[in-house]
């Protein structure tokens, strides 16, 4: 598997953007102010937290699902350089989707709610929602699919 990585430049670039791209959302995150670049204004600095502070209901869900599909498309980036197959592109595309549609507006809603004791779920689901822990889980699984492959191959 190192070998067709070091071999393949067009899969060692997907990994480095994917790995790039989620240090820089990371690294920026109180700076990714989509909704104002969207409106073509500056961006400000944001500061969301789980203890309910008031925010714009809009200006929040807008900068939460960018801030989502930026994570996952560069997880997803380290996924294809890892993994050749469309099989499992696609099915981590699957999982992109399964987190904005159901999975986003859960969290969104939650906050923006705020129902009395659900701060710390709303701490855990952001962590689940916005830092692409759904797709960094599919990495390990895949692998442990290919081995499983690998070996019944072997057996037949």
């Amino acid at each position: 598997m190192i070998r067709e990585l070091i071999s393949n430049p067009r899969r060692l670039f997907l990994i480095a953007l994917g790995a790039l791209g989620l240090f820089a959302i990371y690294f920026f995150q109180h700076y990714l102010d989509f909704y104002h670049l969207l409106q073509f204004e500056p961006p400000q600095e944001i500061f969301y937290t789980s203890d309910y502070q008031d925010v714009d209901a809009v200006a929040f869900s807008i900068n939460k699902l960018f801030r989502y599909l930026f994570n996952d498309l560069f997880a997803m980036a380290i996924i294809a350089g890892l993994f050749p197959e469309k099989a499992y592109l696609r099915f981590a595309f699957f999982v992109l989707l399964f987190g904005l549609l159901i999975l986003s507006p859960c969290y969104i809603g939650l906050y923006l709610w705020q129902p009395a004791g659900f701060s710390s779920t709303i701490g855990h689901l952001h962590r689940l929602v916005m830092n692409p822990v759904l797709m960094m889980l599919l990495i390990p699984a895949f692998f442990y699919q290919k081995q499983l492959l690998k070996d019944s191959h072997k057996k037949s």
